[in-house]
């Protein structure tokens, strides 16, 4: 898959349910990209001719198996399947896990992470196998460790996904982000990444390159409220501006992401060139 048809830029996590969600985002221009999560996709799986009434041909839908511990329990690749079955999104980000370092041993995060890859091969390999499913598959990294990151890129290079996903939404600080983003990008090597939970534009400016995406709730929030619980599209596409702008500062000085990026194909399928 071309690499200006991944997910690139500053991308709205949103709630299908809220109508005021909808209103902003459905066929918005500067919204090619959505994120939401598997709970709150139900809301779509409910009514399945509404997914269809908001996105525009040009938007896709990165639909996200990262959510609360307690959501995960008892969710298995089976569930997923169904998921993209119903909604078949463009993007899906499968088997999330739990992986704490105050809370468990490191016996408990290898069980976690590896229980994350190989729930992550089984839903990649039987998307592969259905024609009629054309949904790209994006890994996510889990740990902060180097040997954490060393067992994803294993699975990685084997399933031929040199794009991923890495989640910081629970992280304190923004140093902690930046620090285990580059460490990730040193050990698995991708050829790039959606940061899902910061859209700090400063935040953004001081991650590497290879971080050409990033997805969140509470900065656009904050800055397309109209009134009440209304929003602007306009401050959307004000914001949306600005942030892309911090996020690709890197990449401005170093060379454009897309022409850079057709030099090493990005693709969930290494049939695909």
């Amino acid at each position: 898959m071309p690499a200006d048809e991944l997910p690139h830029g500053a991308i709205p996590k949103f709630k299908p349910r809220d109508k005021y969600h909808r209103r902003l985002f459905g066929g918005h221009d500067d919204a090619p990209f959505l994120f939401t999560t598997f709970t709150n996709a139900a809301w779509f799986v409910n009514r399945p001719t509404a997914m269809d009434a908001m996105l525009s041909s040009q938007q896709r839908l990165i639909l996200a198996n990262v959510e609360d511990d307690d959501l995960l329990y008892g969710r298995r690749p089976d569930d997923e399947i169904e998921r993209i079955e119903e909604l078949k999104p463009a993007f899906y980000i499968p088997s999330d896990r739990w992986v704490y370092e105050d809370t468990m041993t490191k016996r408990e995060q290898l069980e976690e992470i590896d229980r994350c890859l190989r729930w992550t091969r089984e839903v990649t390999e039987r998307i592969r196998t259905r024609s009629d499913l054309s949904t790209q598959i994006i890994p996510i990294a889990k740990g902060w460790e180097e040997w954490h990151f060393e067992r994803c890129r294993e699975t990685f290079i084997d399933l031929g996904l040199s794009y991923c996903a890495f989640d910081v939404t629970q992280y304190p600080s923004e140093d902690m982000v930046v620090t285990d983003v580059t460490r990730l990008v040193d050990v698995v090597n991708p050829a790039g990444v959606l940061l899902i939970g910061r859209l700090s534009k400063d935040t953004l400016r001081d991650c590497p390159r290879e971080v050409v995406a990033a997805t969140g709730v509470n900065q656009w929030l904050e800055n397309c409220q109209a009134n009440g619980t209304r929003f602007s599209r306009q401050k959307y596409s004000d914001w949306v501006t600005e942030t892309n702008k911090a996020l690709f500062s890197v990449q401005a000085e170093l060379g454009d992401f897309t022409q850079e990026s057709t030099k090493t194909p990005l693709t969930s399928n290494p049939t695909e060139t």
